[in-house]
């Protein structure tokens, strides 16, 4: 299912009570699809799937198609899941091969003869797509890369390196890909246990991270100066390759990262916001919370569940390892997603005032780390959810193109000088 990058809004859907309302527009069906799915009620969630796709004119999307799937197989109703996943592997050319053959969702549906064929169509796909994929061998385990444009690679001219969210594949950014390989050398890769990248057995500390993507870009022969481009949990293994190699840095571009700038008791300050008295901060995040994480440790994929630990632990420790230096004077921007995704059942509060309170909290703070900077930029989109990757390209691929653009500005001011 879908790879969520926050703990808290794990924590509340586990906690909520689950939204029964008669819901009429396809918009309001995913939503009911959607919440119950997360409330483990897979039969009841395909039902509100299969609501949705019969309304007309909708504009289904491959994702909804694929949660679809998942309900139905978890709702032991293999022939729909069928339907959908060869649906969108056949119709929309889902590429996706390394979520697919690894998501628990989906186990029940390996040993029916159509698995086979399926996950070949999508290799297919996969292989098509990119063709330029390739792996590099770090201390024996193999990491899935992908690189293009290696006809741009300039002495001197910025690579564009993109790095995923929380458990995320790199398929996600691929028509921001398309865009800038024509003109730049772009490499996107999958972290160790995700995709097909081997499991090497140690935990996606950013300093691990940090350096394995440092390796593998001198092996594919890719030097500085490198735009990192991250989207969610990615944006704290970025903050943290800025602060160790400041020098190698172009520009940062940050698509509505986890929030690095959050220091320890600054979580609880939109529930105060909101009304909610202490005592029920503490009752949602004490002992259900660790009751809750330890569920989730059990049942969820380890690529998945190791990530959600260093996240964890990045937050005890106030992302000290993200942010012991500076920001570099480079262009280095934000990017916030705006649309709010009421996919979770009610709760004792207003869901999306306490969102958009909280996104305001994290606007102020990123703002502050800007406005030191020469080229520091700050983008809103008021529709995109927070695959921001899909939902609104443009944004992104506009604030690349600018940091481009600044960069080079920095580069004439220095020679001017």
């Amino acid at each position: 299912m879908k790879a969520t990058t926050t703990l808290f809004v794990f924590l509340i859907s586990a906690l909520s009570i689950m939204a029964q309302s008669k819901l009429q527009s396809y918009d309001s069906y995913i939503r009911k699809a959607d919440s119950l799915y997360r409330a483990n009620d897979f039969k009841n969630s395909s039902f509100a799937f299969s609501e949705a796709f019969k309304v007309r004119n909708a504009k289904i999307t491959m994702n909804h198609q694929y949660n679809a799937a998942c309900s139905y197989a978890l709702a032991n109703n293999p022939d729909s899941a069928f339907f959908c996943l060869n649906h969108i592997a056949s119709y929309m050319n889902y590429t996706n091969y390394g979520h697919i053959t690894t998501d628990p969702d989906l186990k029940s549906l390996h040993s029916d003869s159509r698995w086979t064929a399926l996950v070949k169509v999508v290799k297919a796909n996969k292989d098509k797509a990119y063709a330029s994929l390739d792996f590099v061998t770090l201390d024996k385990h193999k990491i899935q890369v992908f690189v293009a444009g290696m006809q741009n690679n300039q002495s001197g001219k910025p690579v564009i390196v993109f790095e995923n969210g929380m458990a995320d594949n790199y398929t996600r950014w691929a028509s921001i890909i398309d865009e800038f390989s024509k003109t730049h050398t772009v490499f996107a890769y999958n972290r160790p246990r995700i995709g097909e990248s081997e499991d090497d057995s140690l935990p996606p500390t950013t300093k691990h991270i940090v350096e394995n993507l440092r390796e593998m870009l001198i092996k594919k022969g890719l030097k500085p100066p490198y735009i990192l481009v991250s989207h969610s949990f990615g944006g704290a293994y970025i903050r943290s390759f800025a602060s160790d190699y400041p020098n190698e840095i172009a520009g940062l571009v940050f698509v509505d990262p986890v929030d690095f700038t959050k220091k320890q008791g600054m979580g609880d300050l939109p529930y105060l916001e909101i009304g909610l008295t202490q005592h029920q901060i503490d009752s949602i995040f004490g002992q259900p919370y660790k009751n809750f994480t330890e569920k989730l440790y059990a049942e969820m994929p380890k690529y998945y569940v190791e990530e959600v630990k260093i996240l964890r632990q990045l937050t005890k420790t106030d992302f000290d390892e993200c942010d012991k230096n500076p920001l570099p004077n480079v262009p280095v921007h934000f990017i916030k997603a705006g649309g709010f995704a009421n996919t979770e059942p009610p709760t004792i509060y207003d869901r999306e005032k306490m969102w958009r309170i909280n996104s305001n909290i994290q606007i102020k703070r990123w703002m502050e780390l800007l406005y030191p900077l020469k080229y520091g930029r700050f983008f809103y989109s008021s529709s995109s959810g927070h695959m921001m990757q899909t939902d609104d390209p443009e944004i992104v691929i506009s604030s690349i193109k600018l940091a481009l653009s600044d960069f080079d500005k920095i580069l004439k001011e220095s020679t001017s000088r």
